[in-house]
């Protein structure tokens, strides 16, 4: 096998495996999947997920962390006549679901999502890495937006307008949990709540 094929079936394994354990964290929790229901999901020997993770955190992590780069990449795609809000909604509505899953509502979720365990709970060293990403995704966006407005370096426009990215990614997952927390209220997606809260804090009304 070429190297170049020895490497795109490295890259689909590894797929398989992130893909098939999200799947299991959303229907069983993260605590309750074990590695071997991930191995058994992905159709992969248990050997085979220690060749790509060492852990089924690292399992979850590489899950958020190719989102969110699929996510920065599209808001990041943002032109000259678009408002930050509708970047954010496009950006959403563009995530592919064969890729990440659908949109799941919180009727439809049947056990609680690995982030929100982490988020304000859990493993530190977990929520730390996420936050890490966001801090990193928020110098991208920042430098993004600033080319694409011409704003000077000592504008804090750009930083704003990227903050407010992460605040509404925030605000869709603590409703979320909360909604969760108190019996799976009623209540829209979590990319519903994301596109409603950055519309607000566009507007400033957050």
């Amino acid at each position: 096998m070429s190297p170049g094929r020895n490497e795109q079936r490295k890259a689909a394994t590894r797929a398989k495996i992130v893909r098939g354990a999200n799947e299991l964290f959303h229907i069983r929790g993260y605590a309750a999947t074990s590695m071997e229901d991930i191995a058994q999901a992905a159709d992969v020997a248990i050997r085979t997920i220690y060749l790509h993770f060492d852990s089924k955190a690292a399992i979850f992590l590489a899950f958020h962390d190719e989102w969110l780069a699929d996510f920065v990449r599209l808001v990041g795609e943002r032109t000259a006549d678009e408002t930050v809000a509708d970047a954010v909604t496009r950006a959403l509505d563009g995530m592919p679901d064969a890729e990440w899953g659908a949109d799941r509502r919180i009727e439809n979720v049947e056990a609680r999502p690995p982030v929100l365990e982490f988020i304000g709970g859990g493993s530190p060293e977990i929520a730390g890495h996420m936050l890490q990403r966001w801090v990193a995704a928020q110098d991208e966006l920042t430098v993004r937006f600033r080319e694409l407005s011409g704003a000077p370096l000592d504008s804090p426009a750009p930083r704003i307008e990227a903050a407010a990215v992460f605040a509404a990614w925030l605000t869709s997952i603590l409703d979320f949990r909360e909604r969760f927390a108190h019996g799976r209220l009623p209540g829209g997606s979590s990319y519903e709540v994301g596109r409603a809260a950055i519309r607000a804090y566009v507007a400033g009304l957050g």
